[in-house]
């Protein structure tokens, strides 16, 4: 059974629950996270978040390692999924996609929770791409592309996304507009339909 995280009071997350998945043993993490250069900050990844919870929490450790082992080996059946109540629901506040299969069992996720809208963060535009050649992408799935290049100028959306989210240093951000409020349900730029296509994050 997929395990599903509560984000606690105090969370930048607070009020939100998410499906997450290890980046232990995903490979496109660890390939991003061992390009850590020492003194510099290029990559996101090279300060990754998600590894430094993932290894702090056992209990957390071990439900999305086998999170991670049900979604990207095999097409699940809907039965085989939550049925969800929540208005909006996060996929991945820890994670990255793994291969197509990972994706399409959130879209199928999508398509049976209606009512719910959900949220991507990933880097894949690979297998977002590959996967709708064939696929229809759920109206309640939204797609943020993570920009994984610090302190980048604005990108162009990528096809199937509806934004693009950035970090920036402090230093990094000077002349730059900062638009994450850090506090996800005080804002929810990330999670309703707006006008604004790139979002904007000094780094913790």
């Amino acid at each position: 059974m997929l395990h599903i995280t509560n984000h606690s009071k105090g969370n930048k997350l607070e009020g939100f629950r998410s499906l997450n998945t290890s980046v232990e043993l995903n490979e496109f993490c660890q390939k991003m996270i061992a390009k850590k250069e020492k003194g510099k900050l290029n990559a996101i990844c090279e300060r990754c978040y998600a590894s430094t919870m993932e290894k702090r929490f056992n209990s957390l450790r071990s439900n999305i390692k086998d999170n991670f082992n049900i979604v990207t080996t095999q097409l699940l059946e809907p039965t085989q999924l939550p049925l969800l109540l929540d208005r909006v629901f996060r996929l991945h506040s820890l994670g990255e996609l793994e291969n197509n299969t990972h994706f399409k069992n959130y879209i199928l996720l999508a398509s049976i929770n209606p009512y719910t809208r959900f949220t991507l963060w990933t880097k894949r535009n690979d297998i977002i791409s590959e996967v709708l050649k064939t696929e229809t992408l759920p109206s309640n799935l939204s797609l943020i592309f993570s920009n994984a290049k610090v302190n980048s100028k604005d990108i162009k959306l990528p096809k199937h996304f509806t934004k693009v989210f950035t970090n920036y240093t402090k230093q990094g951000s000077e002349g730059i507009e900062l638009n994450c409020s850090h506090k996800c349900k005080d804002c929810m730029l990330c999670y309703s339909d707006n006008s604004i296509t790139h979002i904007r994050e000094l780094v913790k």
